[in-house]
């Protein structure tokens, strides 16, 4: 939606007056230099102004915040599988017709983008409830975040192609990226419905050692079966490790935000260069990102199969990089003018880069301190963290009402102090280990199977 709306929009009828006196504002920061044009931008059919448009990027947020625990619960409760295949469903379902929703009219269109926020923010923590079933402890770090790495690569992939055949008119101009997306994503879902089961036992095309082996790592801590009984949420609220893992997600999605979202419009207003108009540089942060998700996670389990650092001490040192790493470039950025900008697109990549490392800290945590309520937790936390998803950007525009580069530089010391101080709240009260209330009970009965091995 992101690239769709450019080519959405009316420009022609539209004044923007806001954006023409911001660059009068900072025409004397870069006295020589202009903003990098492209393409003039086309016309689309609608004539949303700047808060429609607020709304309508922040619609799939609503709807993501409301799904995030209840996914997580259904999943640990009826499986993952189906909870997965009939949420993703329904944003899938959503998609496709947002060009007719936009049609039929704005109320329509915020509908559809909150069907779609609602249908995707279940995806994550049903995978995490997934995932608790079965990846063995020490194998935790690199199928998680390689798995959550697809999600890095479908933008890389994604924010170009959507550009072509928004600025090309490819397949009938912007309603194909809606219909691309949908029918890719149908099928994905036939893929998942075919071969992905909720745990290790069900699955048909595993080996019987495979599935010894999974469940034998996992004794103790997941059963085979869905979650019956009642959801500890006392015991969540209680709980320093959770309270960790939470404020960890939040301030890691204020640092990613800002240099997602905030940077680039930094670059566009104060240093007069707009990143957006270079392909390349709009897909190195993501691909960047990438990377180190699947780098992080097999030096953590690395670090913990050879007994080089405890579990916990694994997910405070993977967070501290990512976040103390990130924090850290958000200075260097603040320090950059107009003459540096390719700097800061370099330590914009970098930060976004280092950010990967949360994935092998906080992130995956959840299913080390309760990989049986691995799904619920993480909604909870996920929930938490996409506040951050509405604060930061209404925060940033507050203090960067003028535009200048000094109110900006409040914005970078900001998050960069929001990035050290979740890092530091993890390092005190993260926790590694198997937490009382989520041990699982084991039955009295003999382990057939393990003797028949045996």
């Amino acid at each position: 939606m992101s690239v769709a709306i450019v080519c959405m929009v009316n420009h022609t009828a539209i004044k923007q007056s806001s954006e023409a006196n911001a660059s009068t504002l900072n025409s004397s920061l870069c006295p020589g230099l202009s903003v990098n044009e492209s393409n003039p931008t086309k016309d689309g059919p609608f004539e949303y102004d700047k808060p429609q448009q607020g709304h309508i990027l922040g619609g799939f947020f609503y709807g993501y915040l409301i799904s995030q625990i209840p996914g997580g619960i259904l999943a640990e409760k009826f499986g993952g599988k189906k909870v997965f295949l009939i949420f993703s469903s329904i944003s899938t379902l959503a998609t496709i017709l947002t060009p007719i929703g936009a049609h039929l009219g704005f109320g329509y269109l915020i509908a559809l983008r909150v069907l779609v926020g609602f249908g995707s923010g279940a995806a994550f923590p049903t995978m995490h409830a997934v995932w608790g079933k079965w990846a063995p402890p020490l194998e935790r770090s690199k199928l998680v975040s390689v798995s959550y790495g697809g999600a890095m690569m479908g933008s890389v992939l994604a924010l170009p192609l959507s550009g072509a055949l928004c600025e090309y008119g490819y397949a009938g101009g912007w309603p194909s990226i809606f219909y691309t997306t949908g029918i890719t994503t149908i099928i994905f879902l036939i893929i998942w419905l075919l071969f992905v089961s909720d745990t290790p036992q069900k699955h048909k095309l595993i080996t019987e050692d495979e599935k010894f082996y999974i469940s034998n790592s996992l004794k103790g801590q997941v059963s085979e079966k869905s979650n019956k009984g009642k959801t500890p949420w006392f015991e969540f609220l209680k709980s320093r490790a959770v309270w960790a893992i939470c404020v960890a997600n939040f301030t890691s999605d204020w640092g990613l935000y800002t240099f997602l979202t905030n940077i680039p419009t930094f670059l566009h207003e104060v240093l007069k260069f707009d990143i957006e108009s270079n392909g390349l540089f709009s897909a190195l942060p993501w691909i960047g990102l990438w990377i180190n998700m699947t780098i992080s996670p097999i030096i953590a389990d690395k670090l913990i199969s050879t007994s080089k650092l405890s579990v916990q001490n694994t997910r405070k040192l993977m967070n501290s990089i990512g976040g103390i790493g990130s924090a850290a470039c958000l200075v260097g950025v603040a320090f950059t003018d107009c003459r540096s900008y390719f700097l800061a697109i370099a330590l914009l990549t970098l930060g976004v880069t280092l950010s990967g490392s949360h994935y092998s800290g906080f992130l995956v945590n959840h299913m080390d301190i309760a990989p049986k309520y691995a799904g619920t937790l993480f909604g909870i936390s996920n929930m938490i963290g996409s506040i951050s998803g509405f604060v930061a950007p209404t925060l940033v525009g507050i203090i960067t009402k003028d535009q200048t580069k000094a109110q900006w530089m409040i914005v970078f010391f900001l998050s960069a102090g929001v990035l050290v101080f979740g890092s530091v709240v993890f390092i005190i009260f993260g926790r590694g280990d198997l937490q009382k209330w989520a041990e699982e009970k084991e039955d009295k009965k003999p382990d057939i199977e393990l003797k028949t091995m045996l």
